[in-house]
């Protein structure tokens, strides 16, 4: 039987800990994926959203939201400046802007959740993208 009583012989402690680990690599994966693979299109969604919207300020809900937008779309310009520093330095990464842009993808994502209409959902996942974007590339370099 694979899965035992006896804690003394260290089988036990094993599976757990290797299912810890599977967790953890799985919640890492799903961070990087959402990181590569939201930004770009959900800022354009978003972006397109906000263009068909009518009216656009009418409450500070909207206004809100597009604050959220602004700063997630300058967000995502500072992750191409600093793509485009580190483009051509063959040592360690320069991550002098990596707080900057965190905390600035943090601040958008609670500004995109708190307005209401038709671009919150799309400005939301953008902003959470671009948080995982910033946190794995913290910790990857």
């Amino acid at each position: 039987m694979l899965l035992t009583k006896r804690v003394d012989d260290g089988l036990f402690i094993l599976i757990i800990e290797a299912t810890e680990i599977g967790v953890l690599m799985f919640v890492i994966a799903l961070i990087g994926f959402a990181g590569y693979i939201l930004p770009v299109p959900s800022l354009i969604w978003a972006w397109v959203r906000w263009l068909k919207t009518q009216p656009r300020f009418s409450d500070w809900r909207k206004i809100s939201i597009f604050s959220g937008l602004v700063l997630a779309s300058l967000v995502g310009f500072l992750v191409l400046v600093v793509m485009e520093k580190n483009a051509g330095n063959s040592g360690a990464p320069d991550l002098s802007l990596v707080p900057f842009g965190f905390v600035g993808s943090i601040l958008a994502l609670i500004l995109s959740l708190i307005g209401n209409g038709p671009v919150r959902l799309p400005a939301s996942l953008a902003s959470f993208g671009l948080a995982a974007l910033w946190f794995i590339g913290a910790f990857s370099a």
